[in-house]
């Protein structure tokens, strides 16, 4: 059944507004002239506050009380009805968005907000996605992808910039350019200004495309290199397993963080081995772990190439092996904390690496702002450009670079 025809048939419909999953707080929508009926049939205001007095924007809190009290539904009428109590209410935010529609707030437990979606299912709403609430509450497809993104994304920069992007800063950024352009008196100060705007947008338009996508970054790097320790240390806890015997780790394993607010996934991966080492060749499970890092680094955004520094200089792994365009590479030194490293240290800043110790935390904020720095420049070379509007579509893309055309015209015409 379409939403339309739902909305047609009944006008009363209930979604959950959180994600399906325990946390902090819980928000239902409902929409229909039936949703005061049952509101009141559950919800008790603190105070001698009373929900049909509600002005549009307005809120309450009481007690929401989960039986159902169905003499009052069957009869559609407040008086003389006795309300049914025989559990623990539960206190919740009771907020008017419309004349029909209002969303309740509650803590974020399953069987709380299961409950309080059962008491309009069984009044007769229908229950519809959260997509499909948006939809039919005149959200465009701009808006509903931007509340998908929302939805998916973890580091809290992306969730800012998509936030924005729903308060209309895009929206209004090209409005500014329009106008500009429709202005019937051409100025040099306003070009600048509406040039400014595109550039903005075309600056953050990398990023925008890909908000909800973690940065894929990858760990490379001989045996007992210290790879899997490196990633538990940046990762807080102990994700992959870490053994002084080579070759422990034989697959790619990924971790999800979130660095400088930013979501990446670390990627450990099987160690390679030296040439001409003592150490018997590496078994067909090794190397086929290693031709699985390779693969992986082709698709990542970012190679950590690591070596432990208390170890020989050696070239142990060309960067062709991963293919001509490969991501871009950061050199790792690992294991600064054991004795005698001093003159390694030294050789290591010589050559531009990252020194760092799984075990003291040595260099491991200074790796993770070169990380971010590197995946994402913009915020140091541009900091303002994801303030304002930022593209997050092929769409919007499309526009910023038919508007680029556009102001490229009105300067020839100055």
């Amino acid at each position: 059944m379409k939403v339309a025809d739902s909305l047609t048939e009944s006008q009363f419909v209930v979604t959950r507004l959180t994600p399906s999953q325990v946390g902090a707080l819980g928000v239902i929508g409902i929409l229909g002239e039936k949703a005061a009926l049952v509101l009141d049939a559950h919800f008790v205001p603190y105070g001698k506050s009373s929900i049909q007095s509600l002005a549009v924007g307005s809120i309450a809190v009481g007690d929401w009380h989960h039986a159902m009290v169905a003499s009052q539904l069957a009869s559609g009428t407040r008086e003389g009805t006795v309300r049914q109590s025989h559990e623990k209410p539960e206190c919740v935010v009771l907020v008017k968005t419309g004349m029909t529609s209002w969303e309740v707030h509650v803590h974020g437990g399953q069987a709380v907000i299961t409950s309080l979606l059962g008491s309009f299912v069984s009044a007769g709403a229908v229950n519809i996605s959260w997509g499909e609430w948006f939809a039919c509450n005149g959200n465009n497809d701009r808006s509903m992808f931007v509340r998908e993104q929302l939805a998916q994304t973890d580091g809290f920069f992306a969730a800012q910039i998509l936030t924005r992007q729903l308060a209309g800063y895009f929206e209004r950024d090209i409005e500014q350019v329009q106008e500009v352009l429709c202005s019937s008196r051409k100025s040099l100060e306003k070009l600048k200004a509406a040039e400014a705007v595109i550039n903005r947008l075309e600056c953050s338009a990398r990023i925008g495309m890909r908000l909800a996508k973690p940065w894929h970054v990858i760990l490379l790097g001989p045996v007992n290199a210290g790879k899997s320790s490196l990633l538990n240390a940046l990762a807080g806890y102990a994700r992959s397993i870490v053994s002084p015997y080579a070759g422990t780790t034989r697959d790619v394993l990924e971790t999800r963080v979130v660095l400088y607010g930013w979501a990446v996934d670390l990627i450990d991966t099987a160690g390679f081995h030296l040439e001409n080492n003592s150490r018997q060749p590496a078994s067909k499970i090794e190397k086929e772990g290693i031709e699985r890092a390779l693969v992986a680094a082709q698709s990542a955004d970012l190679i950590l190439k690591v070596r432990p520094i208390n170890e020989p200089e050696t070239e142990w792994f060309s960067l062709e092996k991963v293919g001509e365009s490969h991501p871009p590479c950061i050199n790792v030194g690992t294991k600064a904390d054991l004795p005698d490293t001093k003159q390694d240290k030294d050789n290591s800043h010589s050559k531009a690496s990252v020194v760092t110790s799984a075990r003291t935390g040595l260099g491991l904020d200074e790796l993770v702002k070169v990380i971010i720095e590197t995946l994402v420049p913009e915020m140091k070379d541009q900091a303002d450009c994801f303030l304002g509007g930022v593209p997050i579509t092929s769409g919007d893309r499309d526009i910023v670079r038919d508007l680029h055309q556009q102001l490229e015209i009105y300067s020839r015409d100055l």
